[in-house]
């Protein structure tokens, strides 16, 4: 790397675009990059939109005085730039719209108790403006539940955005959910047609398989036992059952693997869940019942 005659140097390369890379003492550019004493402290970055427009995402973050006077120095060497003040210049748009609104959020908290309710409110439309300044330069739009926050001008409005809030998390995780179910299915099905050797569940339970290369059953998690057992261990399982099921059960799988419950809807053995529909339906498949 380029070794810089000193600090300021660095600041207006990395800013008017003066050599690829530069070094001085602990401040440093790569490309469209510049970085405080090393690669976990990103200063500034230099991004451009859709239509060419050029600006510089730099950091809000504080870390010590020296890299304070290093954000110092990058923000005056690229003021003839466009400066787009963001939590982390290195986050996605999702990732720094969260901030924003766990920000505001955290300022309009301050109001039930507030002699002084505008200064928050000041804040708030601060921080808000720091989000619309973003997607004004990238052209993309401020989330709904973030753009009513940055609409706050008292406690009711505040109570308003967190309800609001609380609903469209839920809804968004009942979507992910049923993605992830949807996936799973998916993966199930070419796991037991061999497809693949290992899935991760969704739904938290575990599946079977027969190998009849092997003569074993195999689980999602890719342990293996010889089916024979698998069948004594089904017996087992429903004479468990039959007298209303164990937790903490005395039987151990092969001498490997803790019973650590039994019951009518599932049985947990070592890391594996499993249902008892998917062991009756596997029981059916190896005509043990």
């Amino acid at each position: 790397m380029e070794r810089a005659r000193d600090i300021a140097t660095v600041a207006h390369h990395w800013a008017n675009g003066i050599g690829e890379q530069a070094r001085a003492s602990n401040l440093f550019f790569e490309q469209e990059n510049i970085y405080s004493y090393g690669y976990h402290f990103l200063i500034a970055k230099h991004v451009y939109n859709n239509t060419g427009g050029h600006a510089i995402l730099i950091t809000q973050k504080k870390y010590s005085k020296s890299t304070s006077a290093h954000v110092t120095l990058v923000r005056q060497a690229s003021r003839h730039i466009q400066q787009i003040s963001v939590p982390n210049p290195d986050w996605p748009a999702d990732e720094l719209f969260e901030k924003w609104y766990s920000t505001i959020k955290g300022i309009a908290g301050s109001l039930a108790n507030a002699r002084n309710p505008a200064k928050f409110i000041l804040e708030i439309q601060q921080v808000y403006g720091e989000a619309k300044r973003y997607t004004d330069f990238f052209g993309c739009e401020i989330p709904e539940v973030l753009q009513q926050a940055g609409e706050i001008k008292n406690l009711g409005q505040y109570q308003e955005v967190i309800q609001k809030e609380t609903r469209l998390r839920k809804a968004q995780a009942k979507r992910e959910k049923a993605e992830a179910l949807r996936i799973q299915k998916i993966n199930l099905k070419r796991w037991r047609t061999f497809q693949a050797n290992y899935i991760t569940t969704a739904d938290g339970y575990d599946y079977l398989r027969y190998d009849k290369a092997t003569e074993r059953l195999e689980t999602t998690q890719r342990v293996e036992i010889p089916v024979a057992v698998g069948k004594q261990f089904y017996a087992v399982v429903l004479e468990t059952i039959a007298k209303g099921g164990c937790k903490n059960c005395p039987d151990r799988l092969m001498n490997l693997y803790d019973v650590l419950e039994i019951n009518a809807h599932f049985i947990r053995v070592g890391c594996h869940k499993i249902s008892l529909k998917e062991i009756k339906s596997f029981a059916k498949q190896q005509g043990w019942s």
